[in-house]
């Protein structure tokens, strides 16, 4: 009885590994030999079997994928990466709402491959900053999206600024609006009468004028509702914190340098830049 395709892809290791194997293009028998821990005798009966259902060809020790045999694997390897992605991290994507990832980035989230999850250490809450900053630090350029109001960030855009580093900023409404001054931030530092507080503020303030008008900066106001989230693209690496189910937001974050990750992050980033105004 013939197995189904399903079958002869994933119930074999050496079927699978192979067909992944012919991904970047033909591979001659020394090739093959070299990059499997196998003996050549037991791989024959595995590229017969992918060559009856026309997945590869064999011919004067070639063997390469045909034009089916490549879209097959492109998803296949597509599918793998998405279940890497579960098994990696998936405590994170169950216990995070997703619903701030448009489904056409969501569906190809594999793409993060092998990310880091930080969680805030609670003796130590600036740890976890820390860490972040030295990610990001010395970055040509950086992608952000703030959708939670800290005085402190800016402050640290504006210095990177300062040493070079090109800044594209998309900020909610509200949080425009707090910085301006327009609304009440939760910020009990913020809403302090003492004098050293209130000549601080007016030294914040007078910082966020220039850092909104200065022209290493692009600034972005997003109107529309989103639920927290908090987006950071360098051109080294790329983070990015949900909310959790249960409506908190903890800042735990997950985190890549793989260029596949950065790539996935400013395609997010660019998503939400496009339903943005741009803060003339």
């Amino acid at each position: 009885m013939q197995s189904s395709l399903l079958d002869t892809l994933f119930l074999s290791e050496k079927r699978k590994d192979l067909l992944l194997f012919l991904k970047d293009g033909a591979k001659n028998t020394d090739e093959i030999k070299a990059a499997f821990d196998f003996p050549w005798k037991s791989m024959i009966p595995q590229i017969k079997k992918l060559d009856e259902w026309e997945l590869v060809t064999y011919k004067k020790g070639n063997c390469s994928l045909t034009t089916m045999g490549e879209v097959i694997v492109e998803n296949m390897d597509r599918f793998l990466m998405t279940l890497k992605a579960h098994e990696y991290y998936g405590k994170y994507w169950l216990e995070h709402d997703l619903k701030s990832i448009p489904k056409e980035l969501l569906y190809r989230i594999g793409e993060l491959g092998h990310c880091e999850v930080l969680e805030p250490n609670l003796p130590n809450v600036f740890e976890q900053q820390e860490e972040m900053l030295t990610r990001i630090d010395g970055s040509d350029r950086i992608m952000v999206f703030i959708s939670i109001y800290h005085p402190a960030q800016l402050l640290i855009f504006s210095d990177m600024m300062e040493r070079g580093t090109k800044l594209d900023m998309i900020i909610t409404e509200e949080v425009y609006r707090i910085i301006k001054g327009e609304i009440r931030s939760d910020i009990t530092i913020l809403q302090s009468d003492n004098p050293i507080f209130i000549s601080l503020k007016e030294e914040y303030e007078r910082e966020m004028d220039l850092f909104f008008k200065d022209k290493r900066s692009n600034v972005f106001i997003y109107r529309e509702n989103v639920k927290p989230l908090a987006i950071t693209v360098t051109d080294r690496s790329f983070s990015l914190a949900l909310l959790e189910k249960n409506g908190r937001y903890n800042n735990c974050m997950i985190t890549s340098s793989e260029p596949a990750a950065i790539s996935w992050g400013e395609e997010l980033f660019n998503y939400y830049k496009n339903m943005s105004d741009r803060l003339a």
